[in-house]
């Protein structure tokens, strides 16, 4: 079985990245769905945006080293993966700290009718880097099939990542009021397992190698 190799301290590092940063995923997904921290109108939590920034930061190194794995058997879709991975993550911390960011505003002022004209008129200066953030379940879809046709994980693994990559943009892109409620904190618990078993079964396990066979002919005896 091959594995990711990496040195001690940066396989241990990485290993907690792949439990912590899904884990952090769903409590932000569940803060939001019990209503914990909910700014007017209630489509999105401070709460919610406090988790959400530091799992998505813990993705981005989870995100570059399936897309290194991927690249060892199919290299062009491993090259996208690491491209969208990296914009991908690093636009959806933004958009996660952009709640605590409003959040923290309106408590110094700014009130709801600046934020319902922002919402509803977004600056193109906003929407150039914002509309990056689907980028984010792009890449776990794209590492899913890539996974898929390599056979590199179990099938069920390759399936939670197509799976989740799909449902999280319901809610967080779409903004569909059952999504926000199912599809989010769904795709994020797919997340929490498939990639926690990444982490604890790929992770810093030492590949073993079968013995190099001696292919050269025994010599003869000679008399």
């Amino acid at each position: 079985m091959e594995t990711i190799t990496l040195p001690s301290i940066q396989q241990t590092l990485l290993k907690i990245a792949y439990i912590a940063g899904p884990f952090l995923l769903v409590l932000s997904a569940l803060s939001f769905s019990l209503g914990i921290g909910l700014i007017p109108p209630g489509i999105t939590s401070y709460v919610e945006g406090i988790f959400g920034s530091y799992a998505l930061l813990l993705f981005v190194p989870i995100y570059l080293s399936l897309a290194a794995r991927l690249s060892r058997t199919h290299r062009t879709l491993g090259t996208i993966a690491t491209i969208t991975g990296l914009m991908g993550s690093v636009t959806g911390f933004s958009l996660e700290l952009f709640r605590v960011i409003e959040f923290s505003l309106r408590t110094h002022g700014a009130d709801d009718a600046v934020w319902q004209s922002f919402y509803a008129h977004p600056n193109t200066e906003y929407l150039i880097v914002a509309l990056m953030g689907p980028l984010f379940p792009l890449t776990s879809i794209l590492l899913g099939v890539g996974f898929w046709r390599a056979k590199t994980f179990p099938t069920w693994v390759s399936a939670a990542l197509v799976a989740a990559g799909i449902g999280f943009p319901l809610a967080q892109v779409l903004e569909l009021e059952w999504a926000l409620k199912i599809t989010y904190p769904g795709a994020c618990m797919l997340w929490f397992v498939a990639l926690s078993y990444i982490g604890l079964n790929y992770v810093g396990r030492r590949q073993e190698r079968p013995a190099p066979m001696n292919l050269r002919k025994p010599e003869t005896a000679k008399g």
